[in-house]
């Protein structure tokens, strides 16, 4: 180009590099591209606009789900969105690759996208070469979708914290995996260790009930709800100064730290260290990303699990009896066993009451139902029988009042006759010690 030339226009110097321009309106539904993005789609080399239906049609399935992920995580943390696609012919074979990058930006208020990108076609690089080591190819794809799959069924399936945090520790990632992990919770003003895997006992606990205002990366990624990505030591020195020194003498090399967010709150976060450099890329972040945010739900479910298991246990317990200790002649046990799943709570109950005459009466029974309300029905009942036990009425009408009762309270809130009305059945024994006779009557 000779000096005093115009310029060309930016839309030559693209082309000229194949590499097309796009405009993603979520509000509107469209997307706009100019000849070249039309060409690497597929389409005639022409600018066109297309609906979001018919630019889905062009790509994989699964890479159109993925884009949206991206652009969620580019906004979140104020960077560019990238990603690669697979362009799809009309039999269905993978026509070309393209790799998109963009800067999204979003309306709070509409809560729509508005993206300005670039296309290029991704060469693949030579088998066998330090490049195809490194590029994110399909294999790679394919084993992170894979891992991805694995790691959501296996925290789905735990059932306590300990289970979620050892699920956690186990994780292998494609192509980077963490050698330390940490997820912290908060407690008032305070970080706290929920769970650590690849340290030592003990090394954690300068960082436990850490003040949320340190300066140190959990600290600032639960204040801000934004992941702190660190690819060198250099990087963490000069952001975090003060935590530094901490931090050093565990001898990794890149750090990621990320928000624990269910329901809109973020509740903790999670640190991935690596002993060799991590670039953290857009891929890599997709996936730290999406296993932190798998990860939030897992230990929210399983914290919110416990809580209504020890709720329940708890309720459960008070209403169940202390055995009278000592009885001539006689030796009394008993063991109560919950049947599991659910809220493990219920109508079931038994009871050992001291009768005026001196004997004892032993008392088996269950209300139908395994919910709060069967529990309460059923300890109101235990209380009724009680009473009439204590009057000192025979068997057979301690249970005849004690069915009177049930009917009457649940009669008198009205329930719906079809849904709500519970039966109850009941086995009372009323045991003599001293003649070694018992008077039995069973209701139900």
């Amino acid at each position: 180009m000779r000096t005093g030339e115009p310029l060309p226009s930016v839309g030559d110097v693209l082309a000229a590099l194949a590499t097309g321009l796009w405009h993603w309106d979520t509000a509107a539904g469209l997307v706009t591209v100019d000849a070249e993005a039309a060409r690497l789609l597929g389409l005639p080399a022409e600018p066109v606009t297309l609906t979001e239906a018919q630019t889905r049609a062009r790509l994989h399935p699964v890479d159109w789900n993925e884009i949206t992920g991206v652009v969620r995580l580019a906004v979140a943390e104020g960077t560019l969105a990238e990603v690669r696609i697979r362009v799809m012919d009309a039999d269905g074979s993978i026509l070309r690759v393209v790799r998109s990058r963009s800067k999204p930006s979003f309306d709070p208020e509409r809560r729509t996208y508005e993206l300005i990108g670039t296309l290029q076609e991704v060469t693949e690089p030579t088998p066998g070469t330090a490049a195809a080591r490194s590029a994110v190819t399909g294999d790679w794809r394919r084993s992170r979708e894979a891992f991805l799959l694995d790691a959501g069924r296996a925290l789905a399936e735990a059932r306590s914290t300990a289970e979620v945090l050892r699920v956690a520790g186990g994780l292998s990632m494609p192509g980077f995996s963490p050698d330390g992990l940490v997820v912290y919770g908060v407690e008032g003003d305070r970080l706290t260790i929920t769970g650590q895997h690849g340290h030592h006992p003990g090394d954690m606990n300068p960082f436990s009930h850490m003040p949320l205002d340190t300066d140190y990366p959990a600290a600032e990624v639960v204040r801000t709800g934004q992941a702190v990505y660190l690819s060198s030591p250099e990087e963490y020195r000069d952001r975090y100064p003060a935590t530094w020194p901490l931090a050093r003498h565990f001898g990794r090399s890149s750090w990621a730290f990320l928000p624990l967010t269910a329901a809109g709150r973020t509740r903790g976060a999670w640190m991935a260290a690596f002993t060799y450099p991590v670039a953290f890329t857009p891929d890599e972040r997709a996936v730290l990303t999406t296993v932190a945010r798998m990860l939030a739900q897992a230990l929210s479910r399983a914290g919110a699990a416990e809580s209504e298991r020890e709720l329940t246990e708890g309720l459960q317990r008070s209403m169940l009896p202390s055995l009278v200790p000592e009885i001539p002649g006689m030796r009394v046990a008993a063991r109560y066993i919950p049947t599991g799943g659910g809220l493990q709570v219920g109508g079931d109950w038994y009871d050992m009451i001291p009768l005026p005459s001196g004997r004892i009466a032993l008392v088996i029974g269950d209300v139908q139902g395994h919910d709060v309300r069967a529990a309460g029905l059923m300890g109101q009942l235990r209380i009724a029988l009680r009473a009439y036990a204590a009057e000192g009425h025979r068997p057979d009408a301690v249970l005849s009042r004690a069915s009177r009762f049930l009917h009457g309270i649940t009669h008198a809130r009205g329930y719906d006759a079809l849904t709500d009305l519970r039966f109850a059945t009941c086995l009372y024994v009323e045991a003599d010690p001293a003649t070694g006779m018992l008077e039995i009557a069973r209701a139900g």
